[in-house]
């Protein structure tokens, strides 16, 4: 019995399912680390970065690009790392007295890294157990409970933060002794091509949910429409870092080249920033996708809706001090505006985002030019398939009423972005409409077991040009 006010506590045999994830303003990225797991790893520090995957590494600009977005407001990142073909993972075999193989530790992932792992067993306090226990730099880091058999170590390691233990030949536990290194992996970079790239973006599945999709640093042709190929098949955002230049024809060339038949999904940046360096009077060069990510988690985080350009006052940098190219002439920065390319700024003596135009063409595909409509179908996307998660395996009634909590359950949700005013009406009948009526939900289609909505919505444009005309008027006359 339960009684209010008061608190309650009960037991579950199973956990409450989870609600699909909808946060728009993670930032997913790929790219080189020094060690750490290839399996996708979401963190909210750099102090998670580097447990995970190590230090920073001068063949890499993703350890300074994650620095710079979390300084500029990001609370929340995906990375998933790239490595080579022949990728190797060190590890260390652990011997029962016999000296058959009792377990085999490994590294989290491949890479020459392992070697700074020791692992070693101890007897356990308790009669016929054991202890794994891991050093890293002459400092014991894990150290297991009193483990009853093997079965029980390679649970346990199943949470460790630096190795795995599988089952090895014998079913012996293995005998004491002190901890010795991991084997030398290998992470195969320097045979690192777009499949492997490829790869690493197709671990970032639609399970860990919306947000921005960035392989920071990278400005290969390729390396975009790669990009924004995954943004369109996983409801993502593509924030694309243009080559480091201060040539024009090269930049709009790299805008063009991106416009292969997914160029709603995303946005091209330059150029590239500087940045305060790791120790002081140093500087980093990071690229653009840094900032901009970041200034979009923390718009989302402060409430400003998806469709809420991260340009202007909403896109000023607070961690970033320069452009790493000259200032374009007005001139200029109109060509790569209409090319595709968002324009970062110097404006009143602070960095700004100067920019949001998706890499469509403005004139064949007006409707898709502002990127803020690229992130509102994004968040629309997310949360449309939260609720429609909610609704899989319902049973659908005769009488019409689980097909209209559906429809009602949609249309909450565009009201809420309508009244953020991402949706573009002044009321929700001229800004949206739901349908799952009769023509959409056939006795067909229903016969079929399947449920089907109809959104259609209105998305607000954004200011791109703001004119002031000033008229002066006589002191002799009157004002008009």
């Amino acid at each position: 019995m339960s009684f209010r006010p008061g608190v309650s506590v009960i037991q579950r045999s199973t956990p409450p399912p989870r609600s699909a994830p909808t946060d728009t303003g993670l930032w997913h990225t790929v790219g080189l680390t020094d060690a750490g797991p290839i399996t996708p790893q979401l963190i909210g520090s750099m102090a998670d970065y580097e447990r995970i995957y190590g230090q920073r590494v001068s063949y890499s600009v993703l350890y300074d690009a994650l620095d710079v977005y979390f300084r500029e407001g990001g609370s929340r990142a995906m990375v998933s790392r790239v490595v080579g073909p022949a990728a190797t993972t060190g590890s260390k075999n652990l011997l029962d007295g016999a000296a058959a193989i009792a377990l085999v530790a490994s590294a989290l992932g491949p890479g020459a890294g392992s070697t700074s792992i020791s692992v070693g067993v101890r007897a356990g306090g308790a009669g016929g157990t054991f202890v794994v226990f891991v050093v890293v730099a002459a400092v014991e880091v894990e150290t297991s409970p009193d483990l009853v058999d093997t079965t029980a170590a390679v649970l346990w390691s199943q949470a460790s933060s630096y190795i795995r233990l599988t089952q090895g030949a014998s079913i012996l536990d293995p005998a004491v002794i002190a901890a010795g290194a991991l084997s030398a992996g290998n992470d195969d970079r320097g045979n690192i091509v777009d499949a492997q790239w490829l790869a690493a973006l197709d671990r970032l599945s639609t399970d860990y949910g919306p947000g921005q999709v960035s392989a920071p640093g990278r400005t290969t042709a390729v390396g975009h429409t790669q990009l924004l190929a995954h943004a369109k098949n996983k409801r993502r955002t593509a924030i694309l870092d243009a080559p480091d230049t201060a040539t024009q024809a090269t930049l709009t060339t790299a805008a063009n080249s991106a416009r292969a038949g997914d160029q709603r999904y995303g946005g091209m940046f330059a150029p590239w920033l500087s940045a305060p360096g790791v120790t002081v009077g140093t500087i980093r060069i990071v690229p653009p996708s840094a900032l901009v990510a970041g200034k979009l988690a923390k718009n989302d985080a402060s409430g400003l809706g998806p469709a809420e350009p991260a340009a202007g006052d909403n896109g000023q940098a607070e961690f970033v001090t320069a452009l790493s190219q000259p200032a374009w002439d007005d001139s200029t920065r109109q060509t790569l505006n209409n090319a595709g390319v968002n324009v970062i700024r110097t404006i009143f003596q602070s960095i700004r985002v100067y920019g949001w135009r998706s890499l469509v063409d403005s004139v064949a595909d007006p409707d898709w030019a502002s990127l803020g409509a690229t992130r509102l179908y994004m968040a629309i996307a997310a949360n449309a398939a939260s609720i429609a998660e909610g609704f899989l395996f319902d049973k659908i009634d005769g009488q019409g009423k689980k097909i209209s909590e559906f429809g009602g359950a949609l249309r909450g949700l565009l009201m809420d972005y309508h009244r953020n005013g991402d949706l573009y009406g002044d009321t929700p009948d001229t800004a949206f409409n739901v349908d799952v009526g009769g023509q959409v939900n056939t006795p067909s289609r229903l016969a079929a077991n399947e449920l089907h909505a109809v959104l259609s919505v209105k998305m607000s444009p954004f200011g791109e040009f703001v004119l002031v005309e000033i008229v002066k008027r006589p002191i002799t006359e009157g004002v008009i």
